[in-house]
């Protein structure tokens, strides 16, 4: 700031400004972080619950730049605050209403953790199971072609494929030794040969990809992905 603005003449306050930053004698002004926005009898389970179900419902539907907390507070029947104090940023909730057998992170994180020598293969079979199931992958691939028209995508998508797939398989892969930068670049890889094998197939829809078996995908995808986990990434 400018001593030009310092000096300035600031305007006058009006007689209620002045009544609030004056109050009262007697009355005295709250301060302090706020309470929680509703009571302990209805912070349960269903709520948190019925706030993800909201969400997911309005991200499919609608989109992610079109859905709002405070429209999903007002579907879920809650306060708006409560479902910042549960989810953060609208990110975050985007993150936790797409958690459903969707994502599968404990399983990817399962499939890595076994024999590493196999698990291209596995990671490929997994995924494609998963995603080809007529109701448990019905979420992902409507998630998948919103994505794919939607501006607003790209954070979703980030979002998505690295705290959903990318993180928990670097984890996995850390574990098995690797150091963090190598399996962060080695999980990153995998993981947009996946995504990118889901768009081709559910998305685009691209014969052959788009009616292949799932042992023939894992049969041809599996060795890509297993370079990708074990294989040389620099050149010799």
């Amino acid at each position: 700031m400018t001593n030009d603005a310092l000096s300035a003449p600031q305007p006058s306050a009006s007689p209620e400004e002045v009544r609030l930053d004056h109050p009262r004698p007697g009355h005295t002004r709250r301060r302090g972080p706020r309470r929680r926005p509703t009571t302990g009898s209805t912070q349960t389970p269903s709520t948190r619950e019925a706030i993800l179900t909201a969400a997911r419902e309005s991200f499919l539907a609608q989109g992610y730049e079109s859905t709002t907390i405070r429209a999903v507070a007002r579907t879920a029947g809650v306060d708006p605050a409560l479902v910042s104090y549960y989810f953060g940023s609208k990110g975050d909730l985007f993150g936790a209403a797409v958690n459903l057998r969707v994502r599968a992170s404990e399983e990817i994180a399962a499939a890595v953790s076994g024999d590493l020598r196999s698990a291209g293969p596995r990671l490929v079979r997994l995924s494609l199971t998963a995603w080809d199931d007529a109701a448990g992958g019905a979420t992902f691939r409507t998630l998948l072609r919103w994505m794919a028209t939607d501006v607003s995508s790209p954070e979703a998508i980030q979002s998505y494929a690295t705290e959903q797939i990318a993180t928990p398989m670097a984890e996995a892969l850390k574990q098995s030794g690797l150091s963090g930068i190598s399996a962060r670049e080695r999980a990153t890889l995998a993981g947009s040969q996946l995504v990118g094998l889901a768009m081709i197939r559910y998305v685009l829809r691209l014969d052959p990809i788009a009616s292949a078996s799932v042992e023939h995908l894992v049969e041809v995808v599996g060795p890509t992905i297993q370079h990708y986990l074990t294989g040389p990434l620099r050149p010799r």
